[in-house]
């Protein structure tokens, strides 16, 4: 009941609108609940069809089509080796260069077109975030799953340079798929971290380019990690991309160096790490998340 003021004006009680209904403020958790792949798998749906509609806008009335994806890593190789061969040698760790490189590559076209059509993700889609009620999560999810499909495109060349140079793969080639796992894990954690903060700050789109470029050089894409002194390995590390690109080089090269086992442990660890640190960040903006697009 509203108490009664002098000249009739009425103040309505505290929690209670002037139309009689309570109040109800939404406000971020304060504590992280976790997060619901359950909801995320019965999205399942949602998620193919999103991926669907990336792939089919991004190749809509392209004459080369997938060949684009193909072409992209295979000429940056030429040209480099042509550059870097008298710098680097004419092989890494009992590696032809060109294909030590084409390798690396490979993963960085990956994590760097995955990364840049994630960020303006939520923007993009503004209609979904504000209309539709869904896990707002798979919107960057989606967009990491189907850059996969260029990654798989740009693999298609790699037994040709197997052969071409007689590098034999060795059985560590089995655990190639979890090297996958571990790109698409480091990817989307960083993905959900650009694409929370990129909905609110615009500079993230703008700094992208350059992060992406920094991102190059610090990553082993023209270099082995061992160059690295071995008191400073473990650090290196850190970065999620070293654990990727040589653990793609060990899986499928066999390289004339030790597995990169511990490399690629530390590199788990970072990423898992990003990850849920980007889902908890990701819950605390998520209510104001309509708002601010």
């Amino acid at each position: 009941m509203n108490d009664i003021i002098g000249s009739g004006i009425t103040r309505p009680q505290p929690g209670i609108a002037p139309s009689g209904l309570p109040i109800q403020r939404v406000r971020p958790p304060k504590t992280w609940n976790g997060f619901n792949w359950r909801e995320m798998w019965e999205r399942r749906e949602l998620i193919q069809a999103l991926v669907r509609r990336d792939l089919q806008v991004r190749y809509r009335q392209t004459v080369a089509g997938v060949l684009w994806v193909l072409g992209q890593p295979l000429i940056t190789t030429i040209i480099l080796s042509l550059l870097l061969t008298r710098i680097a040698g004419q092989d890494q760790a009992g590696i032809p260069y060109p294909i030590f490189m084409y390798v690396g590559l490979v993963a960085w076209a990956y994590i760097s077109h995955a990364l840049t059509r994630v960020t303006p993700c939520f923007i993009e889609h503004a209609a979904l975030v504000q209309r539709v009620s869904l896990p707002r999560l798979v919107i960057p999810f989606a967009v990491c799953i189907a850059a996969l499909a260029d990654f798989g495109v740009a693999l298609l060349f790699l037994p040709v340079l197997l052969l071409y140079y007689q590098v034999t793969p060795s059985l560590a080639i089995f655990l190639f798929p979890f090297i996958v796992l571990l790109m698409v894990t480091a990817v989307f954690g960083i993905g959900i971290w650009l694409a929370t903060f990129d909905a609110e700050f615009r500079d993230i789109a703008f700094a992208l380019p350059f992060l992406l470029q920094l991102g190059l050089f610090v990553s082993p894409m023209f270099y082995s990690s061992e160059i690295i002194p071995l008191p400073w390995r473990w650090l290196y590390a850190l970065n999620p991309i070293v654990g990727v690109v040589e653990g793609m080089r060990w899986t499928l090269l066999d390289p004339a160096y030790p597995p990169p086992i511990l490399l690629v442990l530390i590199s788990t660890v970072t990423a898992v790490a990003i990850l849920l640190g980007g889902l908890y960040v990701f819950q605390r903006r998520e209510p104001n998340l309509a708002d601010v697009i």
